[in-house]
């Protein structure tokens, strides 16, 4: 028994010296998702004693990235991550709707032209998802148009869609800020809408893989919500100011060469979800993010995507809680390995 009992404090003794999990988060180069490398940065996970590492990728990359499994979470567009269910490409769980585009994403044509006048005509999008769709079908809407009356293109890339509509080859196109500029400098080419104009069309959330959310203990779960509102909370302050530049310059924008006066700019295009917002939008289950996926699942479902079981698609328990706990109160327990 002296033995046994030296055997077992000797394994509790190891398993407390073991390292945390450690946990990778893919972003693309967003400016609402810079709170995820601020989080990292500053040390708000670390706080919490959780492990995450943040990559941040070239443009399309962090969804590709985490359906590979080579990412746990990722931040997306809700749109994106309904189409990823529907189509069975992931099995995820939204943790929470963290912001909303209110400007960024933005739909241009040549000077001067209506929507009306190029019906039939090639219409560039970059992203073939629920997220993009339901702006462009809003707008259309707007028009007394809709999505069948143009011939839709898929650009992936930023920098060919930007440049094939300004040769012309798309008649009309949606993009986003830095590559918007790209597209309407020399005032040659005019925004005529954006998600401003439909608020809450297009909102982004926190996914996890479902084989990851399931191995995490309750207290990591929450420890990652901590960090991402105290992260937000913290890039809201106007102390932080030149410091969150640096970090999204050298960071999220690294490959894009933006200035600080760019990023504040992009920065007033989202809507950075606050304790009051996430609690909005999240925790009613018969609104906000679930009522957004819901739709969502209707146009993924039109493109031959399967049916999602949304109340299963999120969980918004981590979220309460965390909205509950003090800065730093959360000790994660030691998750098991993968």
């Amino acid at each position: 028994m002296h033995f046994v009992a030296r055997f077992v404090l000797l394994l509790l003794t190891l398993a407390a010296l073991a390292p945390a999990q450690r946990y990778r988060l893919a972003i693309d180069p967003w400016i609402a998702w810079a709170p995820a490398l601020v989080a990292q940065d500053v040390g708000f996970w670390k706080r919490s004693q959780l492990d995450v590492v943040v990559t941040s990728c070239a443009e399309g990359d962090a969804v590709q990235r985490f359906v590979a499994g080579k990412a746990d979470f990722a931040l997306m567009m809700a749109g994106t991550a309904v189409g990823l269910q529907a189509s069975r490409q992931a099995d995820l769980v939204v943790l929470a709707e963290v912001d909303w585009s209110h400007g960024g994403d933005k739909m241009l044509v040549k000077k001067g032209q209506k929507l009306a006048e190029l019906k039939g005509k090639r219409l560039g999008i970059y992203e073939d998802s629920p997220a993009v769709m339901m702006f462009l079908a809003a707008k259309l809407k707007a028009e007394g148009l809709s999505v069948g009356d143009f011939k839709i293109v898929v650009v992936e890339d930023m920098d060919s869609l930007a440049s094939q509509f300004v040769s012309g080859r798309l008649a009309c196109a949606i993009s986003y800020e830095p590559f918007v500029a790209q597209a309407t400098v020399g005032g040659a080419c005019e925004v005529i809408a954006t998600t401003a104009d439909f608020p809450g069309v297009m909102p982004e959330c926190l996914v996890a893989h479902r084989k990851v959310y399931d191995r995490m203990s309750p207290e990591e779960r929450t420890a990652l919500l901590v960090g991402w509102i105290e992260a937000v909370e913290w890039c809201a302050e106007p102390k932080n100011e030149k410091e969150f530049a640096r970090i999204a310059i050298q960071r999220v924008f690294a490959q894009e060469k933006v200035t600080p006066a760019e990023v504040k700019a992009m920065l007033a295009n989202v809507r950075l979800h606050d304790r009051a917002a996430l609690r909005e939008r999240n925790l009613d289950k018969q609104s906000g993010i679930r009522a957004f996926l819901r739709d969502g699942s209707l146009f993924a479902g039109g493109a031959g995507g399967k049916h999602v079981d949304v109340d299963a698609m999120v969980d918004t328990v981590p979220l309460q809680q965390a909205l509950a706990a003090r800065s730093g109160a959360v000790r994660p327990a030691a998750s098991p390995a993968r």
